[in-house]
């Protein structure tokens, strides 16, 4: 996912690796929202919401979303998975070095990893997360 031209979460597509890792694996919807999570994505609460600067919104322009559909009654995975699809081509199956370099100061700066949150998972890593 790219945001401003800079990619800020990277998914392996892993589908061949076996069940439960195919992608996409249900269909799903884009939606934006303000909300409170200081209490789990916040430095690990650590960085409470200041309420004195509410209201909260939030504002999109130029925002558009590129997608397949699943309306002819198959999985998202058999009509997401194209050759015909744009973003199937070969020249988006990794990251250019600039935009490798980018998303690595992303990383640093990265204050919630579901990864890494076993408090949420119940304690088990999701199976995309302990694959390279």
């Amino acid at each position: 996912m790219f945001v401003d031209e800079t990619p800020v979460r990277v998914l392996k597509n892993l589908t061949s690796r076996g069940h439960g890792l195919e992608f996409p694996a249900k269909p799903m919807r884009v939606r934006g929202s303000v909300w409170d999570g200081s209490d789990w994505a916040t430095d690990g609460g650590r960085s409470k919401v200041d309420w004195g600067r509410a209201p909260f919104t939030a504002g999109f322009r130029g925002f558009g979303v590129d997608a397949c559909s699943t309306d002819a009654g198959g999985t998202a995975a058999q009509f997401c998975g194209s050759p015909d699809l744009w973003w199937n081509a070969g020249g988006y199956r990794s990251l250019t070095a600039a935009q490798q370099a980018a998303y690595e100061g992303v990383k640093r700066i990265l204050t919630y990893d579901y990864c890494a949150d076993k408090s949420r998972t119940k304690n088990r890593v999701p199976a995309e997360c302990s694959l390279t």
